[in-house]
C-alpha cells in the first residue's frame, strides 16, 4: 500500500501540472535519474521507541543511504590499544546496524573536532575509563603520533562495523575562527590520517567537509586541505550565516550567486558531496545568539530544490539532509531529564525546525520534493 501511495504522489507532482491539449496524446517523459545518493541521519524527533522507529522507517523507505554521524568524542585509549570499545558505543553501533535496512548504503561521518570545530575532540563522552587517562589524551596535540594512530584505528573500527560507501573523517574542518598555529597542527593530522586510511582502504573515498560561508578565512582554510580529500564535501545551514539573511529574511532566492560554487571550484575535478545540510521551516529566534531569522515551509522547499538542482548539475555523489523531523519534543525531553545545560539547548535549537516533517507530524512541502527526487532513482 505504501508503494502505491508513493507512486500516486509521484505521478501527481510530475505529470499532473501544466498539461496542455497538445500534451494529451504524448507519453510522459521520465525525469532524469539523479547522480547522487539521498539520505539523512537517524536523529529522531524524540527519544521514544515510536519516534526512533519512525526515523528509521523514513530512512529505510525514502533514502538510498544513511548517514551514521559520530560527534560524541573519541575513545582514544581503547582505539590506540585495540581493546574493547566503551559499552555505550558498542550498544549504539549495534542498534544502528539493527535498525538500518540491509540494502541501504552507509555514509560514515566522524568529527575529529570538538563541537566548537577549532579544537581536538574530547574523550568519548560516556567512556568509563579513568579520568587521568582521559586527561592525558586530551592534553596531547593533534599532530602527536599516538593521537593519529588512535584516530586511524577508530575510523578503521567503524569501517569494519559499517562497511561504508563514503567516509567523512574530518567533519567541518575549515571554521573561520581557527588559530593559525592550531590549524597547521590539525592540517598535519588530517594529512597523515588520510594517507594511512587511503593505504588501508584504497577503494573507499575519504573526504573532509567544509562549512560553507562567505568568510575569507574559512575559504582559505578549505583551500589548504585539498590534498587530503577525495571529494569537495559541504556542510551548509545557510539560513544562519548567509549575507542575504542579515535582516532576518532567509529566502534562498536572495543567496549570492556563487555561494556554493566558490567552494566547488576550489577543485572542479573532485566530486561534490553535500555531507550535511538543512533549512528552517519556521522562524528561528535565539536571543542569546542574537539570532532572529524568518523561516517558512515554502522557503525550505525552495532551498531543497535549489541544492538538489545544484547537485544534479554538478554530478554530485551524495546529499544528506540532517534530520527527517523537527525535534522540539527531543529538546523538551532533554530539559526534563536535566541532562543538558542551556547553552547546549540553544545550540540544538539552531537545527530544531529543519525537518521535512514538523513537530506535529505534518509533512511540509519539502517532504514531497524529497519524494519526487527519490522516485527518480539513482543513476548507477
Amino acid at each position: 500500500m505504501q508503494q502505491v501511495v508513493l507512486v500516486i504522489i509521484f505521478l501527481f507532482f510530475v505529470v499532473g501540472f501544466g498539461c496542455s491539449k497538445d500534451d494529451e496524446n504524448k507519453e510522459p517523459q521520465p525525469l532524469a535519474k539523479r547522480s547522487f545518493y539521498m539520505g539523512t541521519t537517524p536523529w529522531p524527533g524524540d527519544l521514544t521507541v515510536s519516534e526512533v522507529d519512525k526515523t528509521y522507517q523514513f530512512i529505510n523507505t525514502y533514502c538510498d543511504i544513511v548517514s551514521h554521524h559520530f560527534d560524541e568524542g573519541i575513545p582514544y585509549e581503547e582505539a590506540y590499544s585495540n581493546t574493547t570499545m566503551p559499552s555505550k558505543l558498542l550498544e549504539d553501533v549495534a542498534f544502528r546496524k539493527e535498525k538500518t535496512a540491509t540494502n541501504k548504503k552507509v555514509f560514515l561521518s566522524v568529527a575529529a573536532l570538538s563541537i566548537n570545530r577549532v579544537s581536538k575532540a574530547p574523550y568519548y563522552s560516556v567512556s568509563i575509563i579513568a579520568d587521568d587517562t582521559k586527561n592525558y589524551w586530551e592534553g596531547l596535540p593533534f599532530n602527536n603520533q599516538k593521537v593519529i594512530t588512535a584516530y586511524v584505528n577508530y575510523i578503521a573500527w567503524l569501517i569494519e562495523q559499517f562497511n561504508p560507501t563514503y567516509v567523512n573523517y574530518g567533519v567541518e574542518s575549515n571554521c573561520l575562527s581557527w588559530n593559525a598555529t592550531a590549524f597547521a597542527n590539525y592540517k598535519s593530522f588530517l594529512e597523515q590520517v588520510y594517507q594511512q586510511l587511503k593505504a588501508d582502504y584504497p577503494n573507499i573515498p575519504f573526504f573532509v567537509s567544509f562549512i560553507v560561508d562567505e568568510s575569507v578565512e574559512g575559504y582559505n582554510y578549505a583551500g589548504q586541505l585539498l590534498n587530503c580529500t577525495d571529494f569537495i564535501g559541504l556542510s551548509s545551514y545557510a539560513y544562519i550565516t548567509v549575507s542575504s539573511s542579515a535582516n532576518g529574511d532567509t529566502n534562498p532566492k536572495n543567496f549570492p550567486t556563487d555561494y556554493y560554487e566558490r567552494f566547488i571550484n576550489l577543485s572542479p575535478t573532485k566530486p561534490l558531496a553535500f555531507a550535511e545540510t538543512g533549512y528552517i521551516g519556521e522562524d528561528l529566534n535565539i536571543p542569546e545568539y542574537n539570532l532572529n531569522k524568518q523561516g517558512n515551509s515554502i522557503w525550505q522547499k525552495d532551498y531543497l530544490e535549489k541544492v538538489f538542482k545544484l547537485c544534479q548539475d554538478k554530478n554530485a555523489k551524495l546529499f544528506i539532509w540532517f534530520c527527517p523531523k523537527d525535534y522540539d519534543a527531543l529538546i523538551t525531553t532533554f530539559q526534563y531529564q536535566g541532562a543538558t545545560d542551556q547553552e547546549t539547548i540553544n545550540l540544538m535549537t539552531l537545527w530544531r525546525d529543519t525537518g521535512l516533517i514538523d513537530e506535529n507530524g505534518i509533512k511540509r512541502p519539502a517532504y514531497y520534493s524529497w519524494l519526487n527526487w527519490f522516485m527518480r532513482g539513482r543513476e548507477e
